[in-house]
């Protein structure tokens, strides 16, 4: 049991309860609440009631609900709700949501790809360490790889490295591609201070690097058109950036789209799914099995809205 004092009024139990003790969900509290695991001055009153100073909190509750995030404990904070597309002792294949990040790298937002990775496995009992083999914007839903072990990560790394891994995504723009199939190419710029980068057919200073992208037209109705795309080279916000600079920006990018557009079609993320990553041939015999070996994502959010000529 742990026993509070409240020192100063608090808008209601539930707002204290949250904010003070990140483990504690308004689902978990309901739950304690309903069996009277929680009491004010030996009370059970409402849960949206407000606390007064020198108020006694009780929560008949276990103390691993009154954890303080840190570093190394930040996982157990998140979602631990994960959408598992292929996993084996080396690769877990998962369809992440548009909206959550696949990491933070200041550890203040808990509720990332990774860590709920990591909190999967920490409710099964599985000492599994994951490892992100690349990374996804947060408004992307699609593919991520994911390595259960320091050695496959490495492996991995090496097979992005030599572009022996084939990524491919579906998007919904607004205009209508010049040719049906193209190989774009150009030079990104990324400012790294702002967060975002730039698109130009020469480089523009020493950091500017080549790009690649594949756009393959698939249908249109009005001015929307479902493209296909192909990452030769895999920079930074290279598929957004790269459209806008073509003059086909993406529905629900607020950072190189049109936000007016975004706003009018209510699109919360930009509709851009990495969708299928294929494996080329791998020599190495322990992970050989993989050669050749393709992923897909479920269908996308925005698919269906396309094809129902919801984009007005």
């Amino acid at each position: 049991m742990k026993q509070i004092i409240i020192k100063k009024a608090e808008k209601s139990l539930s707002f204290f309860l949250q904010s003070n003790y990140p483990m504690l969900k308004i689902g978990t509290i309901n739950k304690f609440f309903r069996s009277n695991k929680i009491k004010v001055n030996g009370k059970k009153i409402p849960i949206n009631s407000p606390l007064k100073n020198g108020d006694i909190l009780n929560l008949y509750i276990d103390d691993m609900f009154f954890e303080k995030p840190t570093k190394e404990n930040a996982f157990k904070f998140s979602n631990k709700n994960i959408d598992i597309i292929y996993e084996d002792e080396n690769l877990l294949v998962l369809n992440k949501p548009a909206g959550i990040r696949v990491i933070d790298d200041n550890w203040k937002n808990y509720d990332t790809l990774i860590n709920r990775v990591k909190n999967y496995y920490f409710s099964i009992g599985d000492i599994t360490t994951p490892f992100l083999c690349h990374r996804l914007d947060t408004g992307t839903q699609g593919l991520v790889l994911v390595a259960k072990n320091e050695e496959f990560l490495q492996f991995m790394l090496e097979l992005f490295k030599v572009q022996n891994l084939e990524k491919e995504y579906v998007c919904v723009v607004k205009g209508i591609p010049q040719q049906k199939h193209s190989i774009q190419n150009a030079f990104l710029t990324k400012n790294a201070k702002q967060g975002y980068v730039t698109i130009s057919q020469k480089p523009k200073n020493n950091f500017s690097k080549p790009i690649k992208t594949k756009i393959d037209f698939i249908e249109c109705y009005n001015d929307y058109s479902l493209l296909k795309i192909g990452l030769i080279t895999g920079r930074t916000h290279q598929i957004r950036a790269h459209l806008s600079y073509l003059n086909l920006p993406i529905l629900g990018d607020s950072r190189y789209g049109i936000n007016s557009l975004n706003r009018q079609l209510k699109m919360k993320y930009q509709a851009l799914c990495s969708y299928k990553i294929t494996f080329g041939k791998i020599t190495n015999k322990r992970y050989s099995y993989l050669s050749n070996k393709s992923f897909e994502c479920p269908t996308p959010w925005f698919i269906n809205s396309f094809f129902n000529r919801e984009f007005k």
